[in-house]
């Protein structure tokens, strides 16, 4: 009887040593920890959709009339939900940047918070 609170013992001593774990944010998410702390349109969320999103919503070409390719045209689909919608794939919405990943976690956050915060020309 003893040898099975041994083997039971040592079973649980292992896993609880294997399951501990040392990972940082960027072993745990695959990427640098994310600057959230001074959002704005030019320094943040202009690159980012100019990456992103211009390539198919910018001057040259404009599906669904949609641009990113300025802040006022950007102000369009902000004000009316579409911009929060599509980048986080919201259901009723076309998953944005089509037919590819969503956009990687930091960026989705820095453009939320942007968003939360009223979406600001600065």
């Amino acid at each position: 009887m003893k040898w099975i609170f041994n083997i039971v013992f040592f079973i649980f001593g292992t896993l609880l040593f294997f399951s501990c774990t040392n990972h940082n944010e960027f072993d745990l998410f695959g990427e640098e920890v994310c600057d959230t702390t001074n959002i704005t349109w030019e320094g943040t969320i202009a690159d980012i959709l100019q990456t992103n999103c211009v390539v198919c919503h910018g001057s040259v070409t404009s599906y669904n009339n949609v641009r990113h390719d300025s802040y006022e045209a950007v102000r369009v689909v902000v004000d009316d939900g579409r911009l929060r919608g599509v980048i986080n794939h919201q259901s009723g919405f076309v998953p944005m940047p089509y037919e590819r990943r969503q956009l990687p976690f930091c960026e989705l956050l820095q453009i939320n918070i942007w968003l939360d915060n009223g979406a600001p020309e600065n």
